[in-house]
């Protein structure tokens, strides 16, 4: 399923920007744009990651079972007769304009290829003649794309593909399965300098995948949604958690995430043969007896996290045998229950907590444990001259797969312009 744009689209392009795929057109600079009544989206390389509804600030972004039929109907006219994009594509679109770091080689490195390290790849090759060294610890690329999305959604996860494009550029150098640590301890970071063995710039995009905790009685029996996310997505290294006992089960948390997980639990066999998921997790999910799911959310269902396509979906997945709590605040969890403020007990077999992630302190780097980030001034480390910061480790833990990109663009921007003597904001 695609998105469609609603005549009631302003035009402002904020879609545009944080369209991981490049699907959303005419763009800025582009014949017809801030000309015609609206943006139209492509459903050829839509992805449904919902990145433009979750910015559009009149919500004409829609998924396609939800907008009006001619909406979708012009959506895809406008581009029946255009060849589709690629999103990775160096030349098939122009982002926002400034001036390219020259003067010869320089050597960047990128830490996580995840989206904000692929963003920030990609726009260092775009904005500058540099080499770009792209580590990760894992042997492959996507970060949580990967290991984050649910096994449910394929389509979101053929932007994959198009990010394995970048570390095939002549002036990328991947260096999967790499401790960055290491890698910095070797060669040392010496801005502008352009010597030979070491880094002009180092590019931190690490994430934030460290689940937040509750602070409650018995919390340690719980499982948290770092884990059990990784394990059904197959992450390298990541065990079954806990053992699924029926018939039901409670997750604490209102957004996506936690949603994600009470569709996947009460996934029935049909749907799990349709998901991207191991034999191995596929049979302990078939055989988890678990039938309820009870969310629970310590705030109002106004306030709720989730995006209302991913309500929508849970809904019409598994909408009843999902029950939600609001203003429900966890006191303790007995492994047989768990116990709210107001005395009352929900009987359950397992706790899954989903509410939010959260930084971990990177080496070297000054690290705000209040709100989980590397402390930063558009992406430019603060006291750390040469270090930057991109994603969930930049801006804390929200925004999906698109905002990334914004993110990524604003980070190389301030670097470049550090590096053509401007004062760094950081230093």
């Amino acid at each position: 399923m695609s998105y469609a744009i609603s005549g009631e689209c302003c035009s402002d392009a904020s879609c545009v920007a944080v369209c991981p795929m490049n699907s959303i057109h005419p763009a800025p600079g582009e014949p017809g744009f801030g000309t015609g009544a609206s943006l139209f989206i492509d459903p050829r390389t839509c992805i449904d990651c919902g990145a433009c509804a979750d910015i559009c600030p009149v919500d004409a972004a829609q998924p396609a079972d939800q907008a009006a039929p001619e909406d979708v109907r012009r959506n895809a006219e406008y581009f029946a007769e255009r060849e589709p994009l690629e999103a990775t594509d160096l030349d098939s679109w122009e982002p926002p304009s400034y001036e390219v770091w020259g003067g010869g080689p320089r050597r960047v490195l990128v830490v996580g290829a995840g989206p904000a390290g692929i963003y920030a790849t990609r726009e260092l090759l775009l904005r500058t003649t540099a080499e770009v060294t792209l580590a990760d610890r894992f042997d492959t690329v996507g970060g949580l794309v990967r290991y984050g999305v649910a096994p449910d959604h394929p389509r979101t996860k053929q932007i994959i593909e198009t990010f394995e494009r970048v570390i095939q550029h002549p002036r990328v150098r991947w260096r999967p399965g790499t401790d960055a640590a290491s890698l910095l301890n070797k060669q040392a970071v010496a801005p502008g300098s352009g010597r030979s063995g070491g880094f002009d710039a180092v590019v931190h995009a690490v994430g934030a995948r460290r689940s937040r905790r509750l602070g409650i009685a018995g919390e340690d029996g719980a499982c948290t949604a770092e884990d059990f996310v990784a394990w059904y997505n197959g992450r390298p290294g990541a065990v079954a958690p806990t053992d699924l006992v029926g018939p039901r089960a409670v997750v604490v948390g209102n957004g996506n995430v936690a949603l994600d997980v009470a569709r996947v639990l009460l996934s029935d066999e049909e749907q799990l043969r349709g998901m991207d998921v191991s034999p191995e997790v596929r049979r302990m999910l078939a055989a988890s007896g678990v039938k309820q799911v009870v969310l629970v959310g310590r705030r109002g269902p106004d306030e709720a996290a989730y995006t209302q396509s991913a309500f929508q979906e849970l809904r019409a997945a598994v909408g009843d045998r999902v029950e939600f709590r609001y203003h429900a605040w966890p006191t303790a969890w007995t492994g047989e229950g768990l116990v709210l403020d107001s005395g009352e007990t929900i009987a359950a077999g397992n706790l899954f907590t989903a509410i939010g992630f959260e930084g971990r302190p990177v080496d070297g780097l000054p690290f705000d444990p209040d709100r989980g980030i590397v402390p930063n001034v558009r992406g430019a480390v603060v006291d750390r001259p040469g270090h930057y910061v991109a994603g969930w480790i930049k801006r804390g833990a929200r925004g999906g797969i698109g905002v990334n990109k914004a993110c990524a663009q604003e980070t190389v921007m301030t670097l470049v312009s550090s590096a053509r003597g401007s004062a760094s904001p950081g230093s």
